[in-house]
């Protein structure tokens, strides 16, 4: 009887910051009912959830310098060949899921015709006719950012120069004169969110660069893989306050919603046709491949990154996740830093299945409950813009959405019909977030299956070096690139 109890103790005591932050989002969700009944201020709102955003304030702050500095340590230690493949297996993995999502999402549409139910009036709001080739050109010009400084907090993109007129238009079959809006020209400017993309592909460049230069580049491999363990620890810290601020998230998103019986009875089968293709790839396409690889549970797996799981539902974001992600599946799960360190940031930044689930559905609702004709070309052309647009939206709460606008604008669809998709955003969001994280870990595990072969040659290469190197520096480099030594639980745990 003692050991049953020692051992249920045990337990509790490893998947306490599990329960603790499951504990804060039940909390949140009844603080959210209780205020939401009280018609709130945006003030009470605030403050409800101020701790939350004081928490969001503190990881976002720690995602560029781990970005950064762990992409040039994993790059580092690679070899260009070990790069190059890890890159093609990685961005070959994305893309083929990013295409998948667009797949299922249509096939589902089409089938479940969720639109048939929910046509309504559409109500005429002012929108840019945004063009979808500058969805491309901006894409490529954040890849190659021209200042890494303003990377960190700015992006490129496309604005417009407009012009308003009045024009006939047939809606829902009458003739109504609406406002629409002309482009006159195009300018570069910039927005508020971090060039991931951007910062990833330079630090590559810079790792690559620094495993080139051998014992040139070992100062400056040294302080950014220093860098990276003081990251680690500072994050395995302020791990520890996400139940409250998972509390505070969602309280204040419930305590903000409005009118949800009324919108669920007119989107009720548009969200459960969401929830289907979400499911498909969390609990059978995902688990799939992770038993095909490694052969082992893969629902274990997805348990030791649950607390990323629960940071990603309150956040509505993957890449604020990156720093707990690396954390988890180095330690417990010990895959190589060579590969987490770099296939997780892009991950982050363009692995996007389950908002191409969410985009290609919200386009084909859209054209059922406006009459458009939905036949086998307007699907195809919707499978494709949604799996190369998706590669531009960032991991921000309701980018996905705007790229839904930029589509039907594409598409030559009035994108007025998208205004009603706002009303459950805050809960489609969260559920294709997590869905984009699931089919983002298992990447990180896909690729360093396909590319084991290629760690082991190099593993061997560099424990070879930091041999030579130690005994003719003195310098105790050969516990850097012992992986299982330095990946070892107690390790980790004792780093932490």
């Amino acid at each position: 009887m003692a050991v049953g109890k020692e051992k249920c103790l045990e337990i509790v005591k490893a998947n306490l910051l599990v329960l603790l932050t499951l504990v804060g989002a039940a909390v949140g969700f009844i603080i959210g009912v209780v205020v939401r009944n009280t018609n709130p201020t945006n003030s009470t709102l605030m403050w409800v959830g101020i701790l939350g955003e004081i928490y969001l304030n503190m990881l976002k702050m720690m995602i560029v310098p781990l970005i950064v500095a762990s992409v040039i340590t994993g790059t580092a230690t690679l070899d260009p060949k070990s790069n190059g493949k890890i890159s093609l297996v990685s961005l070959g993995y994305i893309m083929s899921t990013n295409f998948l999502g667009c797949l299922v999402g249509s096939i589902l549409c089409v089938i479940i015709r969720p639109g048939e139910i929910a046509k309504t009036e559409v109500k005429a709001f002012n929108s840019v006719p945004l063009e979808t080739e500058d969805i491309f050109a901006d894409l490529l010009r954040n890849i190659f950012p021209d200042n890494l400084i303003s990377a960190t907090f700015r992006k490129t993109i496309t604005s417009y120069d407009t012009e308003k007129y009045k024009a006939n238009e047939t809606i829902n079959g009458t003739t109504v004169e609406v406002i629409k809006t002309m482009v006159t020209g195009k300018n570069l400017s910039s927005a508020d969110s971090t060039n991931i993309l951007g910062l990833l592909i330079a630090s590559a460049v810079f790792g690559i660069a620094t495993a080139s230069t051998k014992e040139i580049g070992q100062p400056f491999f040294k302080f950014f893989y220093s860098a990276t363990e003081i990251i680690l620890v500072i994050l395995g810290k302020l791990i520890w306050f996400t139940p409250i601020g998972v509390a505070s998230l969602i309280g204040k998103t419930i305590g903000g919603t409005k009118n949800l019986e009324d919108d669920f009875s007119r989107l009720g089968l548009y969200i459960a046709t969401q929830m289907i293709g979400y499911l498909l790839f969390m609990i059978v396409a995902v688990p799939i491949t992770y038993f095909i690889l490694m052969k082992m549970n893969p629902f274990k797996f997805l348990f030791t990154v649950i607390h990323a799981f629960v940071i990603v539902f309150a956040t509505s974001s993957t890449a604020i996740a990156i720093p707990e992600s690396i954390r988890q599946l180095e330690g417990p799960n010990k895959l190589d830093r060579r590969v987490t360190r770099f296939v997780v940031p892009l991950c982050a930044a363009i692995g996007r299945c389950g908002s191409c689930i969410y985009i290609s559905i919200s386009c084909l609702f859209v054209m059922q409950i406006t009459d458009q004709e939905v036949d086998a070309a307007s699907v195809i052309l919707v499978i494709i813009l949604t799996t190369f647009s998706s590669l531009a939206v960032p991991s921000v709460t309701g980018a996905s959405l705007i790229t839904v606008i930029i589509l039907l604008t594409a598409l030559n669809i009035p994108p007025e019909a998208a205004a009603l998709l706002y009303s459950f955003e805050w809960f489609l969001d969260r559920m294709r977030s997590i869905t984009n994280y699931s089919v983002q870990v298992t990447c990180v595990v896909f690729t360093q299956r396909l590319c084991l072969s290629s760690l082991k040659t190099n593993n061997k290469e560099d424990e070879t070096s930091a041999v030579l190197n130690e005994k003719e520096n003195g310098i105790q480099i050969a516990e850097m690139v012992d992986d299982e030594k330095y990946f070892s639980e107690e390790t980790f745990d004792q780093r932490l």
